[in-house]
C-alpha cells in the first residue's frame, strides 16, 4: 500500500464529516490501484486457499467460545451459588469477567499492533486456555471470581485479533459477506452460552462451562501457529521483520506503548464498574462504598482524555490507545456511542431473559435458555440482514441503525405491558423478536463501518473501541439495571415474607418454588415488576440511540464493491 493515501476523512481537525468524506472514505483509489485503508500488503501476508479458510475457522471458533463466556453463566448461576452459597455476590461471576473482557480491548489491539497478531493471538489464547481450567477447577466462589478475571483478560485479546483480522486478510468486495458471518457467530455464541450452560447444569456439573474451553483451545494453539499469516500487522506495515519476543521488548516497541492512557483507561473501567456493582448487590447509591468509587473513576477518565489528545496531536510516539481523531469526528464518535448503548440492551436481555423465566415462571435452567432463542435467534438473523442490505442493496447504514433502533423501542416498551406470572404470555415472543432484530441491525452496521471510517492505522484500536465499548454498555447496562431491580425486589418481598427467608430467597431464588401457592403468585409478581423495571431501564438506553444516530447521520451508501483491491 503506497503511503500517499488520501485520508478519507479529516482527522486533524474538530469539524464532523460530511457526506462527501464519507464517499471519499469508502471509495478511496487512486491510478496506482491502492486499496482502501485497513487492507493488508497481499504480497508479504497474503494466505489463500485451505490455510486462509482454515485461519479463519479457527478466528470463528475461538471468537464462538470467548463471547459464549460471557453468557453461558447466566444460566449456571443458581447451581453454582448451591454449591458456593453467596447469591447476591454471584454476580461477580458474570461481572468480572465482563470487566476485563471490555476493559482491555483497545489496549491490547494497540499491543498486537506492536508485536503482529499472529504472536499476540496466539499469547491471548494461552491464558483463556489454562485460566479456563483454573475457573473449572474453583473450589470456592472467591476463587471462580478471581480466576473469571484472568479469563477475561485472555478473551478480550482474542476477540480484539479475531475482529480487525477479518477485514485484514479478506478484501473489501468480501466484507459485508465476512462481516456479516462474523456478527451471526458472535450472536449465536451470546445465545449459545445460556442454552449449552442450561444443558450442562442439567447433565453434569457446571464446572464443564469452562473446561470445555481447554481440549478446543488446545487444538486451535497449533493450527493459529502455522495457518495464520506471521507478519500480519503493524510490524511489516513498517519493514520490521522480527515479530515476536524480541520485537516486543526492543526500545522501539517500548516507546510506542501508551502505558499512562492504558493504565487510565483500565483504572476508570475498574473504579466505575465496580462501583456499579457495588450498587448492583444492594449498595445505596449515596453509600460511601458506591459514591467514592464512581467518582473516584472521574480523575482517570480526566487524565485519560487530556493525555489521548496530547500524544494524539502534540507527539509521534507513544502510539495513543484511544487516538484524539475518534472524538474530533461526528461520525466516529457517535458509533462508538451508539455501540455502547445497543450493548446495554444486548446483554441485559441476554442475562434477563432466561432468569426471568426462572424466577417468574418456574422454569428450569435449560427450558429457560431455550425462550432466549426468539430474542437470540434474531439478533444474529437481523446482523445478517444488516449486512446485505448495506452490501447487496446500497441502504445507507445510517438508515439501517435508525431502523434497528425503532425495533428496539417498540419491543421493548411492549415487553413492559408483561403482567402475568400464572402463565407464559407468548406475544412476548414476538416482542422479544422485535428486539433482537433491532439489536442485530446496529451490531452488523456499526462494525461494517469501521474500516471506513477509520483511518489505516487506527484499524485495529478502532474495531477494539467498537467492541469494547459496546461489552462495558452492557456491564454498565448490566449494573444499572440490578442496581434498579434488587432494592425494589427486597423492600417488596420483606412486606409479605420474614427477613430470614427473603435472605434466604436472595441467595438462593430457586426456593421459590418451595413457597406456598399463594405467597407464590405474590412473590413471582413481585420479581416480575422488577424485570420489568430493568427493561425500562433499557428503554431508556434505546431512545438514545436516536439523537446518537442523528450525530452520525449521512445518506452515503457503503459500497466496498467499487475499492479496487
Amino acid at each position: 500500500m503506497t503511503s500517499n493515501a488520501a485520508p478519507a476523512v479529516p482527522v486533524e481537525t474538530g469539524t464532523a464529516a460530511s457526506d462527501t468524506e464519507l464517499a471519499e472514505g469508502l471509495k478511496n483509489e487512486d491510478s496506482e490501484g491502492q486499496e482502501v485503508r485497513g487492507l493488508i500488503d497481499a504480497e508479504n501476508h497474503s494466505v489463500k486457499g485451505w490455510r486462509l479458510h482454515l485461519a479463519t475457522l479457527s478466528l470463528l471458533i475461538l471468537i464462538f467460545l470467548v463471547q459464549m463466556e460471557s453468557s453461558i453463566a447466566s444460566t449456571t448461576l443458581l447451581s453454582i451459588t448451591e454449591q458456593f452459597g453467596g447469591y447476591e455476590q454471584s454476580s461477580w461471576v458474570f461481572t468480572a469477567y465482563m470487566l476485563t473482557y471490555c476493559g482491555f480491548q483497545m489496549i491490547w489491539a494497540k499491543w498486537s499492533d506492536i508485536t503482529g497478531r499472529r504472536f499476540a493471538l496466539l499469547v491471548y489464547t494461552a491464558i483463556f486456555t489454562i485460566s479456563s481450567a483454573l475457573c473449572g477447577a474453583s473450589q470456592s466462589l472467591m476463587q471462580l471470581i478471581q480466576f473469571r478475571w484472568i479469563q477475561g483478560i485472555g478473551a478480550c485479546g482474542i476477540f480484539a485479533i479475531a475482529q480487525v483480522s477479518m477485514f485484514e486478510l479478506y478484501p473489501p468486495r468480501l466484507w459485508p459477506l465476512y462481516m456479516s458471518i462474523f456478527t451471526a457467530v458472535i450472536t449465536l455464541a451470546v445465545i449459545a452460552g445460556p442454552l449449552l450452560g442450561g444443558a450442562i447444569t442439567e447433565g453434569g456439573t457446571w464446572r464443564w462451562i469452562f473446561l470445555l474451553n481447554v481440549p478446543a483451545c488446545v487444538v486451535l494453539l497449533p493450527t493459529v501457529y502455522f495457518v495464520f499469516p506471521r507478519r500480519l500487522g503493524s510490524p511489516t506495515l513498517t519493514g520490521n521483520q522480527n515479530v515476536g519476543f524480541g520485537h516486543m521488548f526492543s526500545s522501539e516497541s517500548l516507546r510506542k506503548v501508551d502505558v499512562l492512557g492504558s493504565f487510565t483507561l483500565l483504572g476508570a473501567s475498574i473504579l466505575l464498574s465496580t462501583g456499579l456493582q457495588q450498587a448492583e448487590v444492594g449498595f445505596s447509591w449515596h453509600s460511601a462504598v458506591v459514591l467514592s468509587l464512581i467518582l473516584s473513576s472521574i480523575p482517570f477518565i480526566a487524565v485519560f482524555l487530556v493525555w489521548e489528545w496530547f500524544v494524539t496531536t502534540r507527539r509521534e510516539a507513544p502510539e495513543p490507545v484511544f487516538p484524539w481523531r475518534f472524538i474530533q469526528n461526528r461520525i466516529r464518535i457517535g458509533m462508538i456511542i451508539n455501540s455502547f448503548l445497543v450493548g446495554a440492551v444486548l446483554y441485559v436481555c441476554t442475562v434477563q431473559i432466561p432468569q426471568k423465566f426462572m424466577t417468574v415462571h418456574g422454569l428450569a435452567p435449560l427450558p429457560a435458555a431455550i425462550k432466549l432463542l426468539s430474542f437470540g435467534v434474531l439478533v444474529a438473523g437481523g446482523s445478517s440482514l444488516s449486512a446485505a442490505l448495506m452490501g447487496k442493496f446500497k441502504i445507507p447504514p445510517c438508515w439501517v441503525v435508525l431502523f434497528g433502533t425503532i425495533l428496539q423501542i417498540i419491543g421493548l416498551v411492549l415487553l413492559t405491558r408483561i403482567n402475568d406470572v400464572t402463565k407464559i404470555d407468548k406475544a412476548q415472543y414476538a416482542y422479544q423478536v422485535m428486539t433482537g432484530l433491532g439489536v442485530g441491525f446496529l451490531n452488523a452496521a456499526l462494525t461494517l463501518l469501521v474500516p471506513y471510517v477509520m483511518d489505516k492505522k487506527d484499524l485495529a484500536t478502532g474495531t477494539a473501541a467498537i467492541s469494547q465499548f459496546r461489552m462495558l454498555g452492557g456491564l454498565v447496562g448490566l449494573s444499572i439495571a440490578a442496581s434498579l431491580s434488587t432494592p425494589q425486589i427486597r423492600a417488596h418481598l420483606l412486606e409479605v415474607l420474614p427477613p430470614a427467608t427473603v435472605q434466604h430467597l436472595l441467595e438462593k431464588p430457586a426456593g421459590i418454588n418451595s413457597l406456598e401457592n399463594g405467597i407464590l403468585i405474590m412473590v413471582r409478581g413481585i420479581f416480575l415488576a422488577g424485570f420489568k423495571l430493568q427493561t425500562k431501564a433499557l428503554v431508556g438506553f434505546a431512545i438514545a440511540q436516536v439523537p446518537t444516530t442523528l450525530l452520525m447521520w449521512t445518506n452515503r451508501a457503503a459500497e466496498p464493491e467499487k475499492v479496487r483491491s
